[in-house]
């Protein structure tokens, strides 16, 4: 009989222990992942162009849209590279990389499309870039209030 009354105690000890395991492995799972984002925030240029501003040179424009593109590619494999598998926040760090892929892939668009002469659709494809970066405003707070 005692080892009747043990058995319940002991699966009830195993569950608190994996459950207290999920939230150990998220909260350094968040850790990495802020640190790897604020890395890439922070080694961001202050000012590619010297203070010049791109202006409306085509040129110089496809230029930065190929660098900025090249960074959110870099973003996107560092996140990769995190292997994320925290139940509730790997879907939310699949989705970062996404918005970072997305983001580059728009970049080079723009980049393309200027380099072609094809304003109005560099124009178009700037807005679709706009539009994924809006996207990463509210996956932030996401992940802010899970990581909390």
């Amino acid at each position: 009989m005692k080892h009747a009354a043990v058995l319940p105690s002991l699966l009830l000890g195993l569950l608190l222990g994996v459950v207290s395991c999920g939230k150990f492995q998220q909260a350094r799972e968040c850790g990495a992942f802020v640190k790897t984002v604020n890395a890439w925030l922070s080694a961001a240029p202050t000012n590619v162009d010297g203070g010049a501003g791109p202006g409306n040179d085509p040129k110089r424009i496809a230029e930065e849209s190929r660098v900025t593109a090249k960074r959110y590619d870099e973003l996107a494999q560092s996140l990769t590279s995190l292997h994320v598998t925290a139940e509730e926040l790997a879907p939310r760090v699949r989705r970062y990389e996404a918005i970072a892929n997305s983001a580059a892939s728009s970049l080079r668009e723009v980049a393309d499309l200027l380099q072609r002469g094809d304003l109005e659709g560099a124009r178009k494809k700037r807005v679709d870039f706009d539009t994924v970066a809006q996207q990463e405003a509210p996956l932030v707070k996401e992940i802010n209030d899970l990581c909390r």
